[in-house]
């Protein structure tokens, strides 16, 4: 950002109204503070302001993190954040990120949330402790590779830039190798993600029966939970001829719908998507038609 564009938007979704919401920008810019504004939802959540955490990088350039408690701030459905910034000054935004927490019946999750620098020369490694699964972001101060381990099943090799890089892992900790052997490529770890889940069963089963035109269907919740949402689709020879949506299906409860269908032979394809606070599940039914 700076004299061309003075405008960076991004958009993100919440499937429900959040009982806790952080916000996370990191910027890099040239030494001495660079002013700016932020806005959510319409919102200014300030004019000036000091960033939380400030690192001066190999680059000859400062790397401020702004983390902002946006709980009173963020809507179900689509959120919408804008930095503005009026200034000739460079101004590079390296990252915005977005943690909600919402409340669900049936499911519990522990975190540990982390935000700083961790810079790693090269032949270096770092081993960081995890609840089970891993979110990193890590970027590099030039071209370069950094290794990523769990100790066990997984181990890939990244190629890293200036860019952000997200990575997802698993295991009790996930260790990062900078494979920059004789360069000197530093790779910086921006932000750690740890967490645990224990998630319900969503299960449910589709029965259909044709008769004539139509279609019934019967849904079955077979799962620990209700299903907050339930889509359908229905095929014929490759060709939709119908879809519904229906919501809130108890824990044991059943719904049906009727779907008519052209008077044709072929296949009928069913293919439904339960949702709940994140999880789905996909069922898929199939029908042959010999007669119109």
């Amino acid at each position: 950002m700076g004299n061309t564009l003075k405008d960076y938007s991004f958009s993100f979704y919440a499937e429900d109204k959040p009982v806790k919401g952080y916000l996370l920008v990191i910027t890099e810019s040239p030494p001495d503070y660079v002013k700016w504004r932020l806005w959510l939802n319409n919102f200014s959540l300030t004019k000036e302001f000091k960033p939380n955490l400030s690192y001066v990088t190999d680059e000859r350039k400062e790397l401020h993190f702004h983390i902002f408690d946006v709980t009173h701030l963020l809507a179900k459905g689509k959120n919408e954040l804008t930095v503005n910034y009026n200034s000739a000054r460079p101004l590079t935004i390296r990252l915005a990120n977005a943690t909600m927490i919402v409340r669900s019946d049936g499911f519990f999750t522990r975190y540990s949330l982390r935000a700083g620098l961790l810079q790693l020369k090269p032949g270096e490694a770092m081993e960081l402790k995890s609840m089970g699964r891993s979110y990193l972001v890590v970027r590099s101060n030039s071209r370069g590779k950094v290794k990523i381990s769990n100790g066990k099943s997984q181990e890939d090799m990244l190629e890293l830039g200036h860019e952000c890089e997200e990575i997802d892992a698993e295991g009790d900790f996930v260790r990062i190798l900078n494979s920059n052997e004789g360069q000197r490529t530093v790779t910086q770890i921006l932000l750690h993600y740890s967490y645990a889940s224990q998630t319900p069963r969503l299960d449910f089963d589709l029965i259909p029966e044709l008769s004539g035109n139509n279609l019934q269907i019967r849904i079955v919740n077979k799962g620990d939970v209700d299903i907050e949402r339930l889509t359908l689709i229905v095929m014929l020879n490759g060709v939709t001829v119908g879809f519904r949506t229906l919501n809130d299906l108890s824990r044991g409860g059943e719904t049906e719908c009727v779907i008519q269908i052209p008077a044709k032979k072929g296949l009928i394809y069913i293919r439904s998507v339960g949702m709940r606070a994140g999880l789905r599940k996909i069922v898929e039914k199939e029908l042959k038609r010999e007669t119109a």
